[in-house]
């Protein structure tokens, strides 16, 4: 599908209209709309001095939801042309039209290195295959960031040693509100365990 839309501004603008009244099944082609819109800046023709402000008032559609809908709309023109062609011709291979926030998600996750072409396949698949909903493969590319995400050893060295000392402290805490209570230790060694707290807490790394 082309992205010079060939008609006259006041049938682009009701067909606009008509399109973004029904966006939730046909999101593809009003982003290829508004991309024509915001890049022609258009939207001046009909009285609006900001393409965020056509977006709100004519199309009651938020400026980042419009945003994105561009966005995919140009990713899958151009790294997916076939799920476009299918959609503008009709063609029922694909069991169901991705949303724009799962394409989205696809487009972001084609731009991070943290992820492998094996990744990029699944999260594809997903997509554009099985057409899962935004908040699944959202929860998707997490888990797998969270897989490779690098850690540094100095932090990871760090948790641990505040870790341990956070539980030594609140073992002494503990044992010696116990002991202070029955009354088994005398008054100096408690004392000397409130200062082994202290330290210890000074100890725990910012």
């Amino acid at each position: 599908m082309a992205t010079n839309v060939s008609l006259e501004q006041d049938e682009l603008r009701e067909k606009v209209l008509e399109v973004a009244r029904r966006h939730k099944a046909s999101w593809m082609e009003l982003g290829q709309y508004l991309y024509t819109i915001q890049k022609n800046k258009m939207f001046k023709y009909w009285g609006y001095l900001e393409f965020d402000s056509y977006c709100m008032k004519e199309l009651r559609i938020k400026p980042l939801t419009a945003l994105k809908m561009m966005r995919s709309y140009q990713f899958l023109e151009r790294e997916e042309p076939k799920v476009i062609e299918s959609q503008s011709s009709g063609d029922e291979s694909l069991r169901k039209i991705p949303s724009f926030e799962a394409v989205n998600i696809l487009r972001l996750a084609r731009k991070n290195k943290l992820l492998t072409t094996k990744d990029l396949e699944h999260i594809r698949e997903d997509v554009l295959e099985v057409g899962k909903e935004p908040k699944e493969v959202r929860a998707h590319v997490r888990r797998l960031l969270s897989d490779r995400d690098v850690k540094d050893p100095r932090e990871v060295r760090k948790a641990r040693r505040n870790s341990a000392i956070k539980r030594l402290i609140s073992v002494l805490a503990n044992t010696k509100k116990e002991l202070e209570n029955e009354h088994l230790l005398p008054a100096y060694l408690l004392k000397q365990i409130a200062e082994l707290e202290k330290k210890l807490v000074d100890q725990i790394e910012k």
